[in-house]
């Protein structure tokens, strides 16, 4: 049903550059809510820079935990808001694939189906990802990052924004 989706679907790619981005959505798998004060730390550099942040954040559970309630720019995804192929239906998911956003982050290093979904029917210009999967080629990032094991979302998180630094900077292009 995903790959019939993604056949209709076409994507402008562009030259990126970090430095244009206006407003980012961020894919969080909040199955590791620790990792919040990471993602937290960043939508604070990223606000402060002028750039606007929507983060959709899986929730295993059916309780939001209560530090994540009440953040403007956090929306959630529960299981009860998949149909029964596993695609995101809620108002919120459907909302964020819609979204072009200059840039797309999925911190998802467990791979999990809806989130997967949401990256691939994204018609964001640049996807960056973790590198996890035996076959990249089938991944729907534009840009992938080798994190070492256990995953660590603080190294993912920088690593994502200093190869994107240098990708957009005009040193760097040939």
């Amino acid at each position: 049903m995903l790959q019939r989706r993604l056949g209709s679907l076409r994507r402008i790619r562009q030259d990126f550059n970090l430095d244009q981005v206006k407003k980012i959505g961020i894919l969080w798998d909040a199955s590791f809510e620790n990792d919040f004060q990471h993602l937290a730390a960043l939508n604070r550099q990223l606000s402060e820079a002028g750039r606007s942040v929507e983060v959709l954040a899986w929730i295993p559970g059916k309780v939001v935990p209560d530090r994540l309630t009440g953040l403007s720019y956090m929306k959630f995804l529960r299981k009860s808001d998949l149909n029964w192929a596993f695609i995101p239906v809620s108002e919120d998911a459907k909302k964020f694939m819609e979204t072009k956003y200059d840039l797309l982050i999925d911190i998802n290093p467990s791979s999990l189906f809806p989130l997967n979904a949401i990256v691939s029917l994204s018609p964001a210009p640049m996807k960056v990802g973790p590198d996890i999967t035996d076959r990249p080629e089938n991944a729907p990032y534009d840009l992938m990052i080798k994190s070492p094991i256990p995953f660590s979302i603080a190294h993912f998180l920088e690593q994502v924004m200093h190869y994107l630094s240098i990708i957009g900077s005009p040193q760097t292009r040939a």
